[in-house]
């Protein structure tokens, strides 16, 4: 099922589910739901407890008399649906395994003791910035490693496809970086897997765990839940990787009756560098091939009629044209604003004196910077002239906000960090926090609750009622990430990225209910 931004995916689920049940297709037992967070699956599970059908409960009504009951007896909710990793580690605890999920804290830990390790080994010593550009590239490539590549029985093929790309490059003055990158992600990678020793298991490796024990259908309990199964139900099915993928392929080898339910977006297949393949949506009947058939599901329910038509056309022109638009249920029209901020005037000369006018958001920058411990010192220098390019954004915000006090607002960006001497976003926040409540836009109560600062990756799957896009400029948001194509092996590639970029610019643009403002340098910067 194609389901635009805004469409109700959980909500498609649900029904469903209550359709299959109620109409006695099946049983509650007989369907598991894969959610892609704990928060979409607890939903779920208490949407399906709360719901009644002739005066009886959804999870009362047992059709074929099974007697094991997919509920938790001190609340009375429903436990059918959970994430694909929750599935993976209840396999694995019915075989008998007693396994421990490491912490991200862990996991960081041991790649940081693993790359130091071989990097002594080779005598070798960075700069702090160099050692730091390469810690974060050797954890993105074990990232997806251990997506295609998940524990020491597949660490072979790995090195064997590692040895291929460097020859392909060898001899390469361009690439020789990128080489000496791969073999030492290889062996940080190797270090790391033999460090990761029973009963420690990462999420990947759970994965993989799980998938074998089901292909073996060696334990007769794992057999005894799966087997039954007749319905799986997949949302946010543009993000499907490898993993889930074998271990999707392993449950229906043991439930062969069970049909296949995807509910997803391709136009919000933002999660690549985490593994994710929109390949498995675009060509579903590929890799699902029986009792294919897309159901569209293109009603926007979230925003008014403008802002979908908006975010329709920007797709259909820069991503694919032939594409399904969506459609807006609310014909309010709502409201696109396109705003410079190099247009913004401001003037220094009350700094020094009372601050009241413009010089009141350097201050509030200065403040911020100064209340916070971990930003560079190079930053902590920064005169005032060189904080007026943050500053007039931190106005022409301020200004957005002044017209729609105590609104339910978010301000997205495309990185961490502004673009103006890599300011980081959270300190802009701040300043702008100190700011709204001095003018009594919020309250420190309500601020919290109503503004929220992030960016586009992390505000899938959020809505408001006014979205603030920051720094929306061409150069910004369009340009190629100098590591762009750095993980060929997996697929990386400059049309990938594109790809990926305009699907992350949709997601931004999705999120408004009402208003969506653009801040921008450029007349046209989508």
């Amino acid at each position: 099922m194609t389901a635009r931004a805004g469409s109700g995916k959980t909500r498609v689920i649900v029904a469903k589910v209550a359709y299959l049940v109620a109409h006695g297709l099946t049983s509650l037992d007989q369907i598991a739901v894969f959610m892609f967070n704990r928060t979409a699956a607890a939903e779920v599970n208490e949407r399906l407890s709360a719901i009644e059908v002739n005066g009886h409960k959804l999870t009362d009504i047992n059709v074929f008399g099974l007697s094991k009951r997919l509920s938790n007896p001190k609340t009375s909710t429903v436990c059918i649906a959970s994430t694909f990793h929750k599935f993976a580690l209840d396999m694995i605890k019915l075989s008998g395994q007693k396994p421990q999920m490491i912490t991200e804290e862990e996991q960081n830990k041991i790649i940081e003791q693993s790359l130091q390790k071989y990097l002594k080994q080779l005598s070798r010593k960075m700069p702090t910035r160099e050692y730091q550009e390469l810690r974060g590239l050797v954890g993105g490539f074990i990232t997806r490693a251990s997506q295609k590549y998940p524990g020491t029985q597949h660490f072979p093929d790995l090195e064997r496809d590692v040895k291929k790309y460097c020859q392909k490059y060898q001899g390469n003055s361009d690439y020789s970086k990128n080489i000496f990158l791969h073999q030492i992600a290889l062996r940080t990678y190797q270090d790391y897997l033999s460090t990761l020793k029973s009963p420690k298991i990462d999420f990947n490796l759970l994965m993989s765990s799980a998938t074998e024990l089901l292909d073996s259908a060696s334990c007769p309990a794992i057999v005894d839940r799966i087997a039954p199964l007749r319905y799986l139900m997949i949302d946010e099915y543009q993000d499907f990787s490898y993993l889930f993928y074998a271990l999707t392929n392993a449950i229906r080898r043991i439930a062969t009756g069970a049909h296949l339910f995807a509910v997803g977006d391709d136009w919000q297949a933002i999660n690549r560098f985490a593994g994710s393949d929109v390949d498995y949506f675009l060509k579903f009947a590929n890799y699902f091939s029986r009792d294919v058939q897309n159901i569209p599901l293109a009603t926007n329910y979230r925003s008014c009629r403008k802002i979908v038509e908006y975010a329709n056309r920007f797709m259909l022109s820069s991503y694919d044209p032939h594409a399904l638009p969506a459609v807006a249920f609310n014909r309010k029209p709502g409201k696109i604003r396109l705003l410079s901020q190099k247009k913004v005037k401001f003037k220094l000369d009350d700094l020094d004196e009372d601050a009241l006018a413009d010089g009141r958001y350097i201050l509030a920058l200065q403040e911020a910077i100064e209340a916070s411990h971990h930003i560079p010192l190079r930053l902590r220098k920064l005169p005032p002239n060189k904080l007026i390019p943050i500053a007039k954004l931190l106005k022409t915000t301020l200004r957005i906000l002044s017209k729609h006090p105590c609104t339910d607002t978010m301000l997205l960006h495309r990185h961490n960090f502004l673009s103006h001497e890599s300011f980081p976003l959270d300190i802009f926040f701040k300043a702008l926090r100190n700011l709204v409540i001095a003018e009594n836009l919020f309250s420190s109560t309500n601020y919290d609750i109503l503004l929220r600062c992030m960016t586009m990756h992390k505000s899938k799957g959020l809505e408001a009622e006014i979205v603030i896009l920051l720094e929306m400029n061409r150069e910004l948001i369009r340009s190629h990430h100098p590591h762009a194509t750095i993980f060929e092996l997996f697929g990386d590639t400059l049309a990938a990225e594109k790809a990926d970029q305009e699907r992350l610019i949709y997601v931004a643009l999705t999120r408004a209910k009402k208003r969506l403002y653009i801040v921008s340098n450029d007349k046209n910067p989508l």
